[in-house]
């Protein structure tokens, strides 16, 4: 059977300090039948020159130099999409780290249970790539599947990893590029593959160093995060996108978040 080609789209916005171990973790992939888009989103540091350089060293690599920057990582995906061409999809930020087997794991997984998208676990890293940890985003899932059905889970916790995933081109639809969707832009992606009932399967093994620097705690320990949960809910409830009952307590689980953070730093 022929290896399919997966196209790996990495958005980029000023990473010089993380951005040669990305690439890396790409190039270094046992599934070598790849292309990588590396996706310029109108970077001001060394970002560009790194970039270029992989592009001379490497015929996978194309390097798509954006005129704006819009803000968010939809924008640059969206435009990686539009070049793919590849049979299948991963997606990375500038800053994680993929295991060498990803790729040829995920491929014969997705494969082996004929599904559309398959995501994995991760381990956390710090600023200095050093293991901090496993990122468990799926303690709550597994509370909320006591309670109600995975299909519905998606509903209040966004639990797929967007640099965890490999999934079929022919599933996928755009990222949303508003501007008050940025963080939650993927969730919402989820949100619609499960409506069009595509078939979401977890890989469970940890094939993702998910970095966690000081950019990335000021997102989750502040309640924007949760805010913006909010506004996807109520976005989604007005296109008739998700039931009656899970828009209501999903909005109230997101508010007693923002209750907790706020008093949790009185």
């Amino acid at each position: 059977m022929k290896n399919p080609l997966i196209s790996v789209i990495i958005p980029i916005y000023n990473a010089e300090n993380y951005l040669d171990e990305t690439i890396q973790s790409v190039l270094k992939q046992t599934y070598e039948v790849f292309e990588l888009l590396l996706i310029n989103h109108n970077s001001t540091d060394k970002s560009v020159s790194i970039i270029e350089e992989y592009q001379q060293q490497d015929k996978r690599i194309k390097v798509v130099n954006l005129d704006m920057n819009k803000g968010g990582p939809a924008y640059p995906r969206n435009e990686g999409l539009k070049i793919a061409k590849g049979e299948y999809i991963a997606f990375l930020d500038s800053d994680d780290v993929w295991l060498p087997e990803k790729l040829e794991k995920q491929l014969a997984f997705l494969q082996n249970n004929h599904a559309d998208v398959v995501h994995t676990l991760a381990y956390e890293i710090d600023e200095k790539s050093e293991l901090q940890g496993n990122f468990d985003n799926q303690k709550l899932v597994n509370f909320l599947k006591t309670v109600i059905s995975m299909k519905n889970i998606i509903y209040y916790i966004n639990y797929i990893n967007v640099n965890s995933v490999l999934l079929k081109k022919s599933a996928l639809v755009n990222f949303e590029e508003e501007k008050n969707l940025i963080a939650v832009e993927d969730w919402q992606l989820w949100i619609k593959l499960i409506r069009n009932e595509k078939k979401i399967v977890l890989l469970k093994e940890k094939l993702l160093n998910y970095r966690v620097h000081n950019a990335s705690i000021s997102n989750r320990e502040t309640d924007i995060g949760y805010r913006k949960a909010l506004y996807l809910l109520s976005l989604i409830f007005l296109k008739k996108e998700i039931p009656m009952r899970h828009y209501v307590f999903s909005s109230l689980l997101q508010i007693c978040k923002i209750v907790f953070k706020r008093y949790s730093y009185a």
